[in-house]
Order: C-alpha cells, then sequence, then structure tokens
C-alpha cells in the first residue's frame, strides 16, 4: 500500500539583532540573537495562524483552530542560577501578552493557571495540546544566557565583568537584572563631555575615579589575591555645591546617572537599612550611589550598623520563615552618598567606623551652576561606557598586575599622608582613587590632575584625624558637660545641698582642678554622646594621660563625702 505524504507548513524565523554597543578601542561583539516568531509558527501538527492554534486534521487534510495563539518567543539560560526561563506570548481578548515562567512550570497543571491572566485554556483538551505544542517548539529554539549579577564574577574558571554583555570571555551574555547599565548615547560624545566639561578639574575628576575604584575593589576581592573592604565616600554640603552631579558622572562610568530612573545607579537614600543593604547584593565592581542622605530616619545605631555592613561586604545573618539560615548575600564595591548633613556625625563614637566612611565637605564639586547643567544635561544622553572599556583594560593586566600598583600607590601616600597609628589603612583606601586614576590615564591617554587629587585627600584626611581621635573629643565634650552640669558635683569640703542629685566630686590641688565621676554616671554620659564601648575609651584617656586611676586599673578609690570610699572615674581638668 502507498504511503500517504502529508503536506507540512512551512516555519519561518525572523532574526532580529540587539543593539551593539559602540565602544572605542575595542570592536563591537555580536550580541545573540534574539529569536522572533512570525505570526505564522509551525510545530507540526501544530500551527499558530494569526491569533488561533490551529492542530492538523489528516482526515480533512486541513487544519482546525483549537484556542487563541499561545507560543514561545524566547527561552533564556541564567549563568548563575542555570534556570531556564520561557517567555511565553498569547493572545488574550483582543491584544498579545506575554508571561516569563520558568521551565519547571511547563506542565499541564501550572499551565491552567494562565487562564487568569487570560490564556485561552479553559477546557482540558485545550491544555493538553497547548502543552504538546510548546514541548515541541521549545527543542527548535536555542537558549540565550542571560546574567542578573553585576561587575566581577568567575565564570567556566575565566575572570570576567558582568555589564551589559560580558567582558573577558568569548562566551555571550545579556544582562537581565533591575539595574539599566545599558551603555546608551555614543562613546565619542561621552569621551568629549567628559574633557569638556570634567578633565582639568580635580574634584569632577576625583569623582571619576571613585567609579573605577569600584572596579579595581571587585576584581581583586574575586580574584582572591586581596580582601578589600567596600570603600563609603559620602559627600556633604549645600544644594549648590554640586554634589549631586558629581554623584551622576561617578555612576555614569557604569550605567544610568538618573534620580528619577527605578534602575538608575544613584538611588534614593529613603529606605530601611535592610533595603539599602540588598540592594548592593551580587554588585561586585559597578559603582552605586545613595542621594539625600537627610531623607533617612535610621537611629545612631542602625546607622553605625548599616556602615560595618557596608564595609565588611555582607549584610546580617537571618533566618528564614523556616529558621534556617538565610544566605546574606555579598558584594564589594564603592559606595557614594550625599546629603546637606554629615553622616559621621550620626555614627556612634567608635574607631573602626570612621576609617571605613570617607567625608569630603566644603567641597565644590562643579566649577559653577552652568557647568553642573551641561554636565547633568549630557549624562542623562551618555552613559555606561567607561567601566567595561576599563575591565577590559584591567583583565589584560590581570589581578596580580593590579594589586601590584595598588600596593606601590599605597607606598607613595604612606610617605605623604598626616602621620598617625592609622596612616597605613587609610594609605590603602586612597590607594583605591589613585590607581584608578592610573588606569584611567593608560586606558583613554587622557591626563588627569592626580596631584590635585592627592591634595584633596591629604586635606580629607588631616580634617578627619581631629575628629577621628576618639580621647581628645571625648575630653573636650566631657569638660563641657560638667561645667554645665557643675551644680550636681560636690566642691572640695562645702557642703552639699539637701535635695542635690551627686553625680561625683570636684577638687582642686596645687593649681589643678580634678573630677571624680562615679561609673554609672560616666558610662551614662559617654554613651550620651555615642561612645558604646567605655574600656577602650577609658584605656585611650589613659594614654592621653588626663585619666588618674590606680594601678592597673581604670578607676581609683576615693571618698565623696569623707565616710565611705567610692570607685570613681578620676579625670584631670586643667
Amino acid at each position: 500500500m502507498a504511503i500517504r505524504k502529508v503536506r507540512r507548513p512551512v516555519k519561518t524565523v525572523e532574526k532580529e539583532p540587539l543593539p551593539k554597543r559602540e565602544l572605542e578601542g575595542e570592536e563591537n561583539k555580536e550580541i545573540p540573537m534574539r529569536q522572533i516568531q512570525t505570526e505564522d509558527v509551525t510545530e507540526f501538527p501544530y500551527k499558530i495562524e494569526g491569533e488561533n492554534l490551529m492542530i492538523w486534521e489528516a482526515n480533512e487534510k486541513k487544519y482546525h483552530p483549537i484556542c487563541k495563539a499561545v507560543k514561545i518567543n524566547r527561552i533564556s539560560r541564567n549563568l548563575e542560577t542555570k534556570d531556564i526561563d520561557l517567555e511565553i506570548a498569547f493572545w488574550a481578548y483582543d491584544r498579545w501578552e506575554t508571561i516569563t515562567i520558568n521551565r519547571g512550570e511547563l506542565n499541564k497543571r501550572d499551565l491552567k493557571k494562565l487562564v487568569s491572566k487570560g490564556m485561552d485554556i479553559i477546557q482540558d483538551s485545550q491544555v493538553s495540546h497547548v502543552f504538546s505544542f510548546l514541548s515541541k517548539q521549545e527543542k527548535q529554539i536555542k537558549p540565550a544566557n542571560i546574567h542578573t549579577g553585576i561587575g566581577w564574577d568567575l565564570v567556566n574558571g575565566e575572570l570576567v565583568y558582568k555589564h551589559f554583555t560580558i567582558v573577558g570571555t568569548s562566551n555571550q551574555s545579556t544582562y537581565a537584572g533591575e539595574l539599566n547599565i545599558r551603555p546608551v548615547g555614543s562613546y565619542n560624545d561621552y569621551k568629549s563631555l567628559l574633557i569638556r566639561e570634567a578633565i582639568g578639574y580635580a574634584p569632577l575628576e576625583l569623582a571619576i575615579c571613585l567609579g573605577i575604584s569600584s572596579l579595581i575593589i571587585g576584581m581583586l576581592n574575586c580574584a582572591g589575591v586581596a580582601e578589600l573592604d567596600t570603600l563609603w565616600v559620602h559627600l556633604p554640603g549645600r544644594t549648590t555645591t554640586g554634589k549631586t552631579t558629581a554623584a551622576m558622572l561617578y555612576t555614569s562610568t557604569a550605567g544610568s546617572p538618573s534620580i528619577k530612573d527605578k534602575g538608575g545607579l544613584v538611588q534614593s537614600f529613603n529606605g530601611t537599612k535592610n533595603a539599602l543593604s540588598n540592594s548592593l547584593i551580587g554588585n561586585n565592581g559597578v559603582p552605586i550611589a545613595f542621594d539625600e542622605f537627610s531623607m533617612n530616619d535610621m537611629s545612631s545605631e542602625a546607622l553605625s550598623s548599616f556602615s560595618y555592613e557596608v564595609s565588611q561586604n555582607r549584610g546580617r545573618l537571618r533566618l528564614s520563615k523556616e529558621s534556617e539560615r538565610k544566605d546574606p548575600g555579598s558584594w564589594s564595591t564603592t559606595v557614594m552618598s550625599t546629603g546637606e548633613n554629615s553622616i559621621i556625625s550620626r555614627l556612634n563614637q567608635n574607631e573602626g567606623l570612621r576609617v571605613r566612611l570617607f567625608e569630603f565637605p566644603r567641597i565644590q564639586w562643579t566649577k559653577n551652576a552652568e557647568n553642573a547643567d551641561r554636565l547633568k544635561k549630557g549624562l542623562l544622553n551618555n552613559y555606561g561606557f567607561i567601566a567595561p572599556i576599563i575591565a577590559k583594560k584591567m583583565i589584560e593586566y590581570g589581578p596580580t598586575a593590579i594589586l601590584n600598583m595598588l600596593n606601590d600607590n599605597k607606598e607613595k601616600l604612606v610617605k605623604i599622608l598626616p602621620k598617625n597609628r592609622l596612616t597605613s589603612r587609610i594609605a590603602l583606601k586612597h590607594a583605591l582613587i589613585t590607581t584608578a586614576a592610573e588606569l584611567f590615564e593608560e586606558t583613554f591617554e587622557i591626563r588627569l590632575s592626580v596631584e590635585e587629587i592627592i591634595q584633596m585627600l591629604i586635606d580629607q584626611e588631616q580634617e578627619s584625624m581631629t575628629e577621628r581621635e576618639m580621647a581628645p573629643k571625648f575630653y573636650n565634650q566631657l569638660r563641657q558637660y560638667i561645667i554645665q552640669y557643675r551644680k550636681n558635683f560636690k566642691i572640695q569640703d562645702k557642703p552639699s545641698l539637701q535635695y542635690q542629685e551627686i553625680w561625683g566630686r570636684i577638687e582642686t590641688r596645687s593649681g589643678k582642678t580634678y573630677c571624680y565621676i562615679l561609673p554609672v554616671i560616666f558610662n551614662k554620659i559617654a554613651k550620651e554622646f555615642n561612645f558604646t564601648d567605655t574600656r577602650i575609651l577609658l584605656n585611650e584617656l589613659k594614654t592621653m594621660d588626663v585619666l588618674m586611676h590606680d594601678k592597673n586599673k581604670s578607676q581609683k578609690t576615693f571618698m565623696i563625702f569623707r565616710s565611705q570610699p567610692r570607685n570613681e572615674n578620676r579625670v584631670l581638668i586643667p
């Protein structure tokens, strides 16, 4: 018996390329082709014709409708999670709708749930046919790689930089996260804008270098050749100082500098500690900014805790609803914040916090109002080019060479920064900025005002030293506090008032004044001034030689009323 041939409709596929980046100094890489199915899609015995899904009836030798059209537009593979997602398009009443589902949801039961979205599969037989058609169609579509993490990562043993596409590997992938890091505008226009408006003015050059420093931190940590804290820089000042423009320039190195754009790299500081921490997770080398610190009402304790979290590259450990420990998430980058007020003044008086957060007060970040306006306008139309180009140059050098550059710059800064016991630690942080300047100059062959940038770093450290020293700061505050509340201290042998609350005793001997303060009162005063660890504070006061104490102790036994001994914190008040 002769075999009857069945004529099958031909499937046609158009390929629409995604836009290519225009980056000077590197070839335009071909971005994965996105398959766009035409209205007529055939996976025999099924066919999409117009707005309907049809099935071939061999006896009648023609197609019959099953339900409204349902098809796969695109299949994506997440490089980090290995998950496969399907973008499903379907005709819902009067228009096409799309929804993305995990491949694990490609089954009859989960498909049935899409009836609520308008998919025309009310009957079980319709669900079966749609499932069968999609199962056939997905085998004909090649998955496109996507990534949701940003910055440096190891992919198949290769150190790569994840931006809108991946730098440093032949594997193609497109960013599918929430941030807007797709290069926009023209590279040449962006470069011309920098040369015209920013280059030659040290504060704006510093902003560019801070943006590049995020790539250095991320690379060295990811490669495992160093363990660097996330660098946090705060720009306090009046609204006319150009700090927001500086933040826009800083973030434009890697993505959208828009404050209003939901996916912009300049985000609002108006959020909880957990929300702000979560916005950093998975960021290993893309600059991020938090705008307008004054909008945040975190307590001193919460803000101090957040500062530690940011610098330590990891959020707090938490438990899930099932009481299982959740991965807190990690990051490794540079963070900039802006605001009219200082953040450091709101933190606990722990010295460790003050070497993790750097403030640059009283800086005029832009040349003038016109300069700020031109920069803002240009940056909103052109951004996202510098980071991937710098990343390519860094990959050519390798992590070890970048680390050597960082250490060389650190040693140079140690020699010129103000001397104190934290100089080496501060020099390493500042060396991230000078190394970024070096990378920028070598990559783009544009000379920066490095000497002026270094002077800004020296001035910043000189001012920070005074604020950072715990004992002198507390000692000056305590002297004013004792003068203000002098009535609460017994003076020499003068009789005290009947209802007088006594905090301690003040005596003058040999031209020197000594104040004996009850420990509970001393601890209360320290807490009021945001000094959380009184043991460290007392040791610092010992070193400063203003704390009178018994041998091997931080207190001295003394009688306030000459009737019974008391343990006192005895402070010399010249």
